[in-house]
């Protein structure tokens, strides 16, 4: 234990030399999810703005009186939009979408004629965008009342023809809205693990080689599994750091929720956190094994970080599963690393009680990686030497 101690402070040592690359990663992993939750309760916000402002822009709507108290009964104000409509909502000046009336809008709809009304908006304009759907729904309203009324003047109930109706009922659970607005977080963390390992693993193996400092180490009296356990350890304390600032800064990111509800809902407690770091921590030491044992094949910086970004790439995006595909998921997600871990948090964010079933397999999972990469790199060791 003494050995694999000094090759441990050694590697922690190193790791901690490079402070500018170590800065970076530690600010990258208190930051992120603060900016993060900032930007997606900014959209919220945006959208329920939308939905919320009771207000039509319009041209030309002197010409339909009809539409006009239609959309007054419904509680909405009617604006008149800029004559230069088009250029502000390039300019994003404009944030709803223009309402387009025809000219005798109202005598072609007395007279039977078939009429259009447009909506006019720029499709780069998120935030004018956002407020088509509450205009369609009250257009569409105006439509079928004046349908029903076409057809009551001449003696057909509007009844008759509509034999079916369609409500909606919402039956999600409040937290659900919340875990579908942070649906990202799982993925933000498992890439600040990957990324707050990679550097130090490659610096503690290819980076060895490439300076030709890591023979004179092998040549002390220590066994390759000594030197695996050291750097692997020293490696994955790193990980777990990131792992603990990370999910420490959702703490204070809850104070930059610019939205309300969200922040309301978006209750992030000292349980959770425990819970979060009882998923993480083993991940990250299987993960961090992981680019050790990747890092150890290259024979130089370039290599090993061209490997390891691919690594992270692959394990960053598999997250993506639950994003693109909601719901009920398969049994077998939970012997799969980074998705099963996934779907822990995912739980936690809803509220859920994660099922010790669930923790046992990832642990179990996690064991088989570290064993087997430190397996792997204590052989790798003896042939670094004779390569």
């Amino acid at each position: 234990m003494r050995e694999i101690f000094a090759i441990y402070w050694k590697e922690i040592s190193d790791a901690m030399r490079d402070r500018r690359t170590l800065m970076m990663v530690l600010a990258s992993s208190l930051l992120l999810v603060p900016m993060l939750l900032f930007v997606f309760s900014t959209v919220m916000s945006q959208v329920e703005s939308q939905a919320v402002d009771r207000s039509v822009m319009a041209v030309n709507m002197k010409d339909a009186p009809g539409l006009e108290n239609y959309i007054l009964r419904q509680g909405y104000q009617i604006k008149q939009a800029p004559a230069d409509y088009e250029e502000k909502s390039r300019s994003k000046e404009l944030i709803k979408p223009v309402l387009l009336v025809p000219a005798h809008f109202e005598e072609d709809v007395a007279q039977l004629k078939r009429v259009e009304l447009e909506i006019a908006y720029d499709t780069s304009n998120r935030q004018a965008e956002m407020g088509l759907n509450p205009l369609r729904r009250l257009l569409n309203g105006y439509v079928q009342e004046r349908s029903g009324l076409n057809l009551m003047m001449r003696g057909v109930s509007a009844e008759v023809l509509q034999a079916v109706v369609v409500k909606e009922r919402h039956i999600s659970r409040p937290d659900e809205r919340r875990v579908t607005i942070t649906g990202m977080l799982p993925m933000v963390l498992i890439m600040a693990i990957v990324m707050g390992g990679m550097f130090a693993a490659i610096d503690s193996t290819a980076g060895e080689r490439e300076r030709g400092s890591l023979e004179p180490l092998m040549m002390n009296p220590v066994s390759g599994l000594q030197l695996a356990i050291g750097k692997t350890a020293a490696v994955a304390t790193v990980s777990i750091l990131i792992v603990i600032l990370t999910v420490s800064s959702f703490f204070p990111a809850q104070s930059v929720i610019a939205n309300e509800a969200l922040r309301a809902e978006f209750q992030f407690g000292v349980k959770d956190a425990l819970a979060f770091l009882l998923v993480l921590v083993p991940l990250a030491a299987a993960l961090s094994s992981l680019q050790v044992a990747l890092s150890l094949t290259c024979k130089t910086f370039k290599e090993a970080n061209v490997r390891n970004q691919l690594l992270s790439l692959t394990v960053s995006f598999l997250p993506l599963f639950f994003i693109l595909n909601p719901g009920k998921e398969p049994a077998w997600l939970g012997w799969v690393p980074v998705m099963a871990q996934t779907q822990m948090m995912n739980q936690v964010l809803k509220g859920e009680l994660v099922g010790a079933n669930s923790i046992g397999i990832a642990l179990l999972v996690s064991c088989l990686i570290v064993s087997g990469s430190l397996l792997f790199v204590s052989r790798k060791m003896r042939d670094v030497v004779m390569e």
